[in-house]
């Protein structure tokens, strides 16, 4: 087998989205969000419903922040 790349153009999507979800799970404000993650081709779409816009601005950097991540698309909203 190929050696492990840290190259993250060849991240799996699947990854992403264990990577992603597992970072916002660790996050305080975030553990029980309810944030969404699916990953196509390295873009990242977040839907869900937040407390606040706080807590959409840290699972956006959360997200960015996430291996193989290219793109992130916020499709969260806060709760009225």
């Amino acid at each position: 087998p190929a050696a492990a790349s840290s190259d993250t153009a060849h991240v799996a999507d699947a990854d992403v989205t264990k990577h992603v979800k597992t970072a916002l799970r660790q996050a305080q404000a975030l553990e029980r969000a309810g944030v969404a993650v699916v990953t196509t081709k390295g873009d990242v779409r977040l839907t869900g419903v937040l407390d606040n816009q706080a807590q959409i601005d840290e699972a956006i950097r959360i997200a960015r922040a996430a291996d193989g991540a290219h793109t992130i698309h916020d499709e969260l909203t806060v709760r009225k």
